[in-house]
């Protein structure tokens, strides 16, 4: 650029250089100065949106970029040397103009005559970029980090660093290479860069980055600014000024016309470059410029003075100046420049206008009927965006110096419990439920009217009329009102009371995760994907008596958590990588601690992921298991002796098994004896109780016979002696009768007597299964039974149904025995009455056979031991304790059933489950007693 302004001063070789820039052009060959001034401001254009793609080394180091000025024309090219800074070059006469930033403010301050034209960029592009998922929240967490910076810092990062007490000993500074690579790969942990072009590397590739934008600090300084040496400014103020001219005009192109740069670009000077990327860039630098609010150009006195003061706070200067030779831009030049190029216009537009007079006059009524129509439409587009902005949630005002109000929108309005008609035209202050709140904003409006620069408070307190306190981010922009034309402030509050909570609340959350962190016991720490240390805990570092600054930014397996052999690095490199892809690991490993002494880690490498499963970082752990394993070896070595203890009494413990096993073998067939004796025990009471009850009806049928045979004795004695009389015959035919009659009943009931009997002890001595009727065969038993209870006053009861089944019948015999007995015996008081009920029913192919009483039931002293042989209440009142012990043996072993029983103060009941048909088997009397026991 510097040599393309300089070209003007050879008005013939300029000509003969850029004959075909002309020629395609159309321009005229006689205007070359003004040709090359334009050509200088659309070179510049192209050269700010090239440079943000490819040339920001060259730009840092103050090089000049030559593809620019190929197709410019002339002249000599000059390569700077990489030490060399654009204001030694302007001041040094190898250059007449160039492009710094607060740089030119600093070499001016330390005495070098140094001359600002025009601010390019309102707010600078520099920046700091770190990885979104970093442990670097804020400037101040920089300190102790490798930052990437340039030889010679730009003074809104050399502020950004200064202002937050860091100093060049605070970080670990490296040489920027500006390649991201060395961010992603963990070559450092923050790198300068422009907030143009970096961030949409980072984000092209997929990783997040978190921008740390000096401005967003307080530190907003101005971007390019075009500059020149004093001396050339007062020898030569036309040159001077149709250079910045110029060079403006191409500016205003440029930014007008995005997509014929992109193209200009990508044809000429960058055929690599992106068409995303370069559209990127100029959508970026437009905020950086701000077209829309202030010419481009523009630059404020008051504004310079608080990036000096600025800069003086941060310590880049040690003092101030006056700044009035550091803008020096003759108005007399200026003004005699626009006379020279303006003259022929002037005369040219003032015939135009002169004819265009009296057409108008002739157009006046038409355009009078145009202009309300467009009066009526334009009332509707105010109604309209009146509308519109009321439905915006945000806040939106428009104040004049004084802070009346001219325009604010329904969410304004509600804010200051007002409507949007009675808010209109009132001074702020006059409504505000805060007095000296409103105050406050009135000097912060203020400020933009001072300066005419917009103004962000990134956090404001707001309070409503009902009490509460809300935060505000607002952005202030200078502002022409235009139906007054009068200059304003226009307003944009956003409502980030719920962010400000959020941010708290994670601001929380990351102080307990760090107060969790830093105590547990654990050794602790995170490494990046690349195996890179990021953080280790307290305690990690304590135990082993290490610093951060050992372990931070390292290669894991470099670190001092265990002892650095060539196989453990080797292992922790691979488990590393296997972390990285999603894999658990976990190993014991040797260490050694503080004071010198070796321990074992129990250590364990696990991934970490985000709520999309991505990996974000590996997480490591560690336990000192030393006296563990110092009490394993104990135990071993217990074990061991313990196990020599055990050989040695192996020996006695297998012969008093031996005698164990002898004696249980005794007690077995004493108990089956038992059994046994018990078994017949109760048959020789049935034997009596059945022999008791035939007596009863043989006795009575032997009475009868004898009387009906006395009768026949004194029949005969009647006929043998004539006596006999037809009333004797007659009664003698009724007493036969009813002898007879008696004798058969009672032989009868003997009869049967006899049968049940016969049938019951047949089937308590064979063990063969047969088909019977269940609620026949009850009736049978408990008639056999009988005796046992007729005189006790209780009554037993055979509800079961009438159901064939194929079982064993014996078997039911003992168990009904067994349990009717165990209830007399047990269950009621001598003179108590009670009532015993055998019932059962079908469950699918399974019979549930219940036998219940409502005695005093079993005690809880022996509720779980009843089925045990010999447990009885009643030992020493002939109660044996082996009843249930038997009935448990031949429900489980004979029926292949289960027994289960309830009891409680009103009874006991026991519910027999078992098959309603059992495979056809047999059995010999002498397995029969082996499967009762």
């Amino acid at each position: 650029v510097a040599e393309i302004a300089g070209a003007q001063r050879d008005d013939d070789r300029l000509g003969e250089k850029n004959s075909e820039e002309r020629d395609r052009t159309g321009r005229r060959q006689q205007q070359p100065k003004d040709r090359a001034c334009e050509t200088a401001g659309i070179a510049l254009a192209a050269f700010g949106q090239h440079l943000g793609v490819d040339g920001n080394e060259g730009r840092r180091k103050g090089l000049l970029a030559e593809e620019v000025l190929k197709d410019v024309g002339p002249a000599e090219r000059r390569t700077k040397d990489v030490g060399m800074t654009t204001e030694a070059e302007v001041m040094q006469g190898r250059a007449e103009f160039g492009i710094s930033g607060t740089n030119a403010l600093l070499a001016y301050l330390n005495g070098q005559p140094i001359v600002t034209l025009a601010s390019i960029f309102q707010h600078s592009a520099e920046c700091l970029l770190v990885l979104a998922d970093s442990c670097i929240k804020a400037p101040a967490d920089l300190k102790g980090k490798r930052i990437m910076l340039d030889t010679n810092p730009t003074p809104p990062i050399r502020a950004l660093l200064a202002l937050h007490d860091i100093g060049n000993a605070d970080i670990k500074i490296q040489q920027l290479s500006g390649n991201i690579d060395d961010l992603i790969q963990g070559e450092t942990d923050a790198m300068t860069a422009y907030l143009t072009t970096e961030p949409y590397a980072f984000k092209k590739v997929g990783i997040p980055v978190r921008t740390m934008n000096p401005a967003d600090y307080g530190m907003d300084f101005y971007g390019d600014c075009l500059i020149t040496s004093k001396r050339l400014a007062e020898d030569d103020p036309e040159l001077v000024d149709r250079f910045v001219r110029a060079s403006l005009k191409g500016w205003r192109y440029a930014l007008a016309n995005p997509d014929e740069l992109v193209e200009l670009i990508r044809t000429r000077y960058n055929p690599d470059a992106g068409r995303d990327a370069l559209e990127h860039e100029a959508s970026t630098m437009r905020p950086l410029i701000l077209p829309e609010l202030v010419d481009v150009g523009t630059m404020s006195r008051d504004r310079w003075r608080r990036i000096m003061l600025t800069c003086q706070a941060a310590g880049l200067i040690d003092h101030t100046h006056p700044l009035d030779g550091f803008f020096l831009v003759p108005p007399e030049g200026r003004s005699k420049g626009w006379v020279r190029e303006g003259l022929p216009y002037l005369l040219l537009a003032g015939g135009i206008i002169a004819a265009m007079m009296a057409l108008l006059l002739f157009r006046s009524r038409r355009l009078r009927h145009e202009v309300q129509s467009g009066i009526r439409e334009l009332r509707l587009n105010r109604e309209s965006l009146r509308q519109l902005i009321d439905l915006v949630p945000n806040m939106i005002y428009a104040k004049d110096r004084e802070g009346r109000f001219l325009l604010a929108n329904r969410s304004m309005a509600d804010s200051m419990g007002c409507t949007v008609d009675t808010l209109n035209g009132v001074l702020e202050s006059d409504v505000h439920p805060n007095v000296e709140q409103a105050r406050r904003r009135l000097a912060e409006d203020r400020m933009v009217f001072d300066t005419g620069h917009p103004k962000v408070s990134l956090e404001e307190p707001f309070r409503y009329p009902d009490g509460s306190i809300h935060w505000l981010q607002t952005t202030r922009l200078p502002y022409i009102s235009a139906d007054t034309g009068q200059p304003a402030v226009l307003g944009l509050s956003v409502d980030i009371t719920n962010r400000r909570q959020a941010d708290k609340a994670l601001k929380d959350s990351e102080e307990r995760f760090r107060a969790i962190f830093n105590q547990t016991y654990q050794f602790t720490g995170i490494l990046a994907r690349d195996g890179t240390v990021i953080q280790a805990n307290d305690s990690s570092l304590r135990q082993l008596g290490i610093k951060q600054e050992d372990l931070l930014g390292k290669p894991f397996w470099e670190a001092h958590w265990f002892e650095r052999s060539v196989e453990n690095r080797t292992w922790i490199s691979e488990s590393v990588r296997r972390a990285a892809q999603g894999e658990i690991v976990r190993r014991e490993f040797p260490a050694v601690s503080e004071n010198g002494t070796p321990m074992t880690v129990d250590f364990s490498l696990k991934p970490a992921r985000d709520d999309e499963g991505n990996i974000i970082f590996l997480i490591i752990e560690g336990r000192d298991i030393t006296a563990l394993k110092q009490t394993e070896d104990k135990l071993r070595k217990l074990n061991e002796e313990l196990e020599r203890r055990v050989a040695d009494r192996t020996d006695n413990l297998e012969k008093a098994n031996a005698k164990l096993e002898h004696s249980l073998a005794e007690l077995s067939r004493t108990q089956e004896e038992l059994l046994l004796s018990e078994k017949l025990a109760a048959l020789g009471s049935l034997v009596a109780g059945v022999a008791h009850e035939i007596n009863t009806p043989l006795g009575i049928g032997v009475t009868a016979s004898s009387f009906l045979s006395d009768r026949i004795a004194e029949l005969d004695r009647l006929l043998s002696n004539g006596e006999l009389k037809k009333s004797d015959l007659e009664r003698f035919l009724v007493d036969g009768k009813e002898s007879s009659a008696s004798t058969l009943t009672n032989l009868n009931r003997a009869a049967g007597l006899i049968s049940s009997f016969k049938q019951v002890a047949a089937d308590q001595s064979s063990e063969m299964p047969r088909q019977f009727n269940l609620h026949d065969y009850v009736d049978e038993v408990l008639l056999s039974l009988r005796p046992k209870f007729k005189n006790t006053g209780h009554t037993v009861e055979n509800t079961c149904p009438d159901l064939d089944i194929y079982s064993y019948p014996g078997a039911f015999v003992q168990i009904i025995t067994n349990l009717l007995t165990n209830a007399l015996t047990y269950a009621f008081d001598q003179e108590a009455t009670g009532r015993i009920e055998v019932s059962a029913s079908v469950a699918g192919p399974t019979l549930e056979f219940t036998f219940s009483d409502n005695g005093a039931g079993i005690p809880e002293s022996i509720s779980e031991r009843i089925f045990e042989p010999f447990v009885t209440t009643r030992r020493g009142s002939g109660g044996t304790g082996l009843g249930l012990h038997i009935v448990f043996n031949i429900v489980n072993k004979v029926l292949d059933g289960t027994i289960r029983f309830t009891t409680g103060p009103q009874g006991t009941s026991y519910t027999i489950t078992i098959p309603l048909r059992h495979a056809g088997q047999s059995a010999t009397p002498e397995n029969v007693h082996d499967r009762q026991t």
